[in-house]
């Protein structure tokens, strides 16, 4: 009889240890689902803020070029020389308080323009000349603050400066001075700066008659497509042959939509292979006629000599349909948006670029996976 109540004891204690066990196993079973529920969630709101962070970046870049667009206006109003221009332009997107270009030419006397500066400062300013660049993007220049300056304001306290032409010999120069102290010069100023020379050279060397040599066209390492630095040059170089030969010339523009939730999914190298891809794509639909290039991330240029704009509608539409009858693994459809631009008689670089930036902006707003041109907007389509 003992022995039968030892053996259920043990018995009940090990049926009590098993449901013990049992009861741990489940409750640790809902908390990894919960902790995997959790962490989608996770994942799911963390692409929505990259989305929308994204969105946010788009719509702020739009303003700026909105203000651009606004500045260059009231800019090309002046009726003066095109260096001056230049001048009023670069110190507007630069927010600075001076600018000043020098170019030296042995056929003619140096051409030194400046605004913002009094007399002093600009003899103080003409003293230095053209720095010797050796290969550098830019320089950065400081002032000891001994010239005598306007009444009311602080003295230039340094400046930023960048080639002015593509002459190797003489490359010129443009300059953006401040008067602030605390001032300091960025990577983006200077990337800013070099896209306003790049979008007034054409026109500054025209004017100025000097040699236009072709520009050797740089590939990115990336996608193989020509780089930012090519599709400035090449942007300059095309305008100006239509402008010689009376030709049309068309620009596209285009950005690769939900980029930042893409690389929040599958990661920098996933989102570069989709890069490759789209790449070749945007070089089969355009063909030989077009220049591809990729400016940055997933922005891509296409220059259309002697194009019109239905030229570069169709060349959109055609990269449309192969995006979506080629998903890709993981994400399905990859779309991008498409802004276009024709060129007209007054425009410089910075303008056609300007539009379709614009264009392009539109397009994101519409909802994405189409294109727009400007015409478009006026005639409410």
């Amino acid at each position: 009889m003992t022995i039968a109540i030892y053996a259920a004891s043990v018995a009940l204690a090990l049926l009590c240890l098993g449901l013990f066990f049992v009861a741990i196993r489940r409750l640790l079973g809902e908390q990894e689902r919960v902790v995997a529920t959790m962490l989608r969630r996770y994942d799911d709101r963390l692409a929505q803020f990259a989305q929308a962070l994204n969105d946010g970046l788009a719509r702020f870049q739009e303003h700026q070029h909105e203000q651009a667009s606004r500045s260059e206006a009231t800019v090309s109003a002046i009726p003066e020389h095109g260096v001056m221009r230049l001048l009023e332009l670069a110190r507007q997107r630069m927010a600075v308080d001076a600018a000043v270009a020098v170019v030296a030419d042995p056929r003619r006397e140096p051409i030194l323009a400046t605004v913002g500066l009094s007399q002093a400062e600009v003899a103080q300013v003409g003293r230095m000349g053209i720095p010797d660049y050796r290969g550098a993007r830019a320089l950065q220049v400081a002032f000891n603050g001994e010239a005598e300056t306007p009444p009311g304001t602080q003295p230039i306290r340094s400046g930023l400066a960048v080639p002015l032409l593509r002459q190797e010999q003489n490359p010129g120069m443009l300059a953006v001075l401040t008067r602030a102290a605390d001032r300091r010069f960025s990577e983006q100023d200077i990337t800013t700066l070099e896209d306003v020379v790049s979008g007034t050279r054409a026109a500054l060397e025209a004017a100025l008659e000097l040699h236009e040599p072709d520009p050797v066209p740089e590939l990115d390492p990336l996608t193989e497509l020509y780089d930012r630095r090519a599709f400035h040059a090449l942007l300059d170089r095309e305008i100006a042959r239509a402008r010689r030969a009376r030709k049309s010339f068309a620009l596209l523009m285009l950005d690769v939509d939900r980029l930042t939730t893409i690389n929040a999914h599958i990661g920098h190298l996933g989102a570069d292979e989709v890069l490759v891809r789209i790449a070749a794509l945007i070089r089969e639909v355009a063909g030989r006629d077009w220049l591809a290039c990729r400016i940055g991330g997933g922005r891509f240029g296409v220059l259309l000599p002697q194009g019109e704009t239905d030229d570069a509608e169709r060349v959109f539409e055609r990269l449309r349909a192969a995006l979506h009858e080629r998903p890709f693994p993981d994400i399905g459809v990859v779309t991008v948006s498409g802004g276009v631009a024709g060129l007209l008689p007054e425009d410089d670089a910075a303008a056609l670029l300007g539009r379709a930036d614009a264009a392009l902006g539109l397009a994101k707003a519409a909802g994405r996976d189409t294109v727009i041109t400007p015409a478009q907007r006026e005639l409410g389509r």
